[in-house]
């Protein structure tokens, strides 16, 4: 069966690979859509309210869209429906368990710990302060034990389980470089909630060494990888690619798979948007001053920046990025044209959104695949509801 949902998945973003796959900051203008000139048209008609309520409401914009790409699915077609469990949440708690943990945060901790209903010593991978061992711990009475890189993460989770009167192992380790594997045992439950891109291959790629006896996985952040291109978990996916597949996704169709931000409140939406309309403004502007047509990728910066003006943004990247220009008195123009682009690619994600899910599928089952491969038994379910956290799809498996 996941072979099977696999390849239907594989087959439509094939078949739609013009709709999805192209990185919009490099554009000047919008996506040629493969020639698609009536879609471009509708989407340069979309005014900024009808944006917001597309946004919001993507169902309302889907007969629409459905007009100018006749083979587009819907976001809640039965090809994208996985196992939606019934939610509970633990109400009797006590309230030392939940302490330091904000709502959502607590809310997906204790939907995972649902899944753990056995006997055998849980390890949590990339555990953070261990939040979600000590519940297991608190609910199972399991042996529970944790690895994670950050010592100060690690000696606050320990001081913790000290004051809970909890025992729990904290181990540093770079999993990354393999540091973790000697964790790994056969009569073993290892759990990963939202373990980042490759610690989470890491993961499988460990216990399929070892065959412990059950893995409970939700990914995320896929495209925190070492790879530039994606390579696949699995042979099977990797087979495919290879045989029948013309996908090959890079580090930004990664991140369209886990693009969605529906947890986000509206001063963290404000603050994005204008993040973006800089890095494509100052992206104008050197390409101005430095007389070229080439993308300058802006790394990470600090958020207290956009509390500035623009001017203090594009003093700091050219900086940092040790440009050789003098900028402008007036950056006024560039941030015109910033904005110029900021609204095509918002109205291209429009069209982009509805391969969000999709991708993420194609890449859980991949993982799944692998375990599968090893001998597991596997399941993919929703652990929890998406306005809880979007990345809510969980891997279960047993040998």
């Amino acid at each position: 069966m996941l072979k099977h949902n696999f390849d239907k998945i594989d087959r439509y973003l094939t078949a739609t690979k013009q709709y999805w796959h192209y990185n919009a900051f490099i554009l000047n203008d919008y996506p040629s859509f493969s020639g698609n000139s009536a879609l471009i048209n509708f989407l340069h008609r979309i005014d900024d309210n009808q944006l917001l309520s597309y946004q919001q409401n993507p169902a309302s914009l889907y007969p629409l869209l459905k007009q100018f790409i006749p083979e587009l699915l819907n976001i809640n077609d039965p090809l994208f429906d996985i196992n939606n469990n019934n939610f509970t949440h633990d109400l009797d708690v006590p309230f030392w368990l939940k302490k330091g943990i904000k709502g959502r945060k607590w809310i997906q901790i204790d939907r995972f710990s649902h899944y753990i209903d056995e006997t055998l010593p849980v390890l949590e991978w990339c555990a953070g302060k261990g939040h979600l061992g000590r519940l297991i711990h608190y609910k199972t009475k399991n042996e529970i034990s944790a690895v994670e890189w950050n010592a100060g993460l690690c000696n606050q989770g320990q001081a913790l389980a000290q004051q809970q009167s909890i025992s729990q192992p904290f181990f540093v380790a770079n999993v990354l470089l393999g540091e973790g594997s000697q964790l790994l045992n056969k009569e073993q439950h290892v759990v990963a909630l939202h373990a980042c891109g490759d610690l989470h291959v890491h993961l499988i790629n460990g216990v399929k060494k070892v065959l412990t006896e059950k893995v409970t996985i939700s990914p995320c952040c896929y495209h925190l990888t070492e790879h530039d291109n994606y390579q696949a978990v699995s042979s099977y996916a990797s087979q495919q690619s290879q045989l029948l597949s013309s996908i090959t996704l890079n580090k930004q169709d990664l991140k369209l798979a886990v693009a969605q931000q529906s947890t986000s409140g509206e001063r963290q939406t404000q603050l994005n948007d204008q993040e973006v309309w800089w890095r494509l403004s100052f992206d104008c502007l050197q390409k101005a001053l430095l007389k070229t047509e080439d993308y300058l990728t802006v790394p990470s910066f600090p958020k207290t920046l956009l509390s500035n003006n623009f001017r203090d943004f594009a003093e700091w990247v050219k900086a940092y990025k040790q440009l050789d220009i003098e900028l402008p008195a007036d950056l006024s123009m560039y941030l015109v044209q910033g904005k110029v682009r900021f609204n095509r690619l918002r109205r291209g994600e429009l069209v982009s959104q509805f391969f969000r899910r999709p991708l993420e599928l194609w890449l859980v089952y991949d993982r799944a695949l692998s375990l599968q491969e090893a001998g597991y038994q596997v399941n993919i379910s929703i652990f929890c509801d998406a306005n809880i956290t979007p990345r809510n799809l969980l891997i279960q498996a047993s040998r």
